[in-house]
């Protein structure tokens, strides 16, 4: 509970903390969401801090802030969900010159929703290259708007109570599945899923909060992966996917692996009935990694 003064002791330093320091504070931007809305979505404010710090760019050009978020063409439905519970916010389409397709990007314009995004993400953000990301962009807002916000360095955690985990999967998250055929067996199914970020400190977070070894997380080139394969230790993710549902159509891809899973749970992929059905799933779902 945001609220909640439950004393907690920091192993590391010797000093304690209260769970305000260790979770999402949202009394500040409470004063300050527009005039139409009357009350805050917590549990949306967790979600879109975990999805910007997943996708969104705190951006700095010629001494201005700039604030965006960019999508596939496809999820363009997610951005107005966006605007629509902030109560502020632009989007665009614009041309992915990488791919050569169409993005679409939420964006924010005036001091006043520039201001909003200080108070709301100041102090509630979990990763250390955003932390990092967002104390410039404020100190370029504050001298743009002659200001003297101090950057609030508090550390929350992601936890299976809250949205981040599920806005930060809805940006970095996958799920696959792969049916392999074998001399032993007619096939082996194999459902992952995972997690792909430069920053290993955050992963580390996440792999305590899946009840996860450190083992599960692998160096790949310049990235680490948050990788899980057994079914028993996906079991915390799809209970916590069930709550705090996906927002983007990546919610598609997981509701195809969640039945793979069910069938694979079940032991149904040892019969000829149930690898039918997960080799049709597994095409359906791989449709939208």
């Amino acid at each position: 509970m945001v609220n909640q003064q439950v004393t907690l002791l920091n192993v590391n330093s010797g000093t304690s903390e209260t769970a305000r320091d260790i979770t999402f504070e949202f009394d500040n931007y409470l004063n300050q969401i527009v005039t139409h809305k009357r009350k805050i979505n917590k549990r949306f404010l967790e979600w879109f801090i975990g999805l910007t710090e997943g996708k969104g760019s705190f951006l700095v050009l010629n001494n201005k802030v700039y604030f965006d978020i960019s999508v596939k063409i496809e999820d363009i439905q997610v951005l107005y969900y966006i605007k629509k519970e902030l109560g502020f916010g632009k989007i665009k389409i614009k041309k992915d010159y990488e791919g050569g397709s169409f993005a679409a990007s939420f964006y924010v314009t005036n001091y006043s929703n520039f201001y909003r995004l200080v108070i709301l993400f100041n102090g509630n953000l979990c990763t250390v290259n955003k932390k990092r990301e967002f104390k410039t962009w404020l100190e370029i807002f504050n001298s743009q708007y002659s200001k003297e916000i101090l950057f609030i360095d508090r550390d929350p955690k992601p936890s299976l109570n809250t949205g981040w985990l599920s806005g930060y999967i809805d940006a970095l998250g996958s799920f696959t599945g792969v049916m392999e055929n074998s001399e032993e067996v007619n096939s082996i199914t194999y459902l992952t899923f995972f997690i792909t970020q430069k920053e290993f400190y955050i992963l580390k977070v996440i792999s305590e909060v899946l009840n996860l070894s450190i083992k599960n997380i692998k160096k790949n080139n310049d990235c680490w992966i948050l990788k899980i394969s057994s079914v028993n230790k996906l079991r915390l993710i799809v209970n916590y996917l069930k709550r705090y549902t996906l927002k983007t159509k990546k919610s598609l891809a997981f509701t195809k692996w969640y039945k793979i899973y069910n069938l694979v749970l079940n032991k149904e992929h040892v019969n000829e009935a149930g690898l039918n059905k997960i080799h049709f799933l597994t095409k359906e779902m791989n449709k939208h990694i």
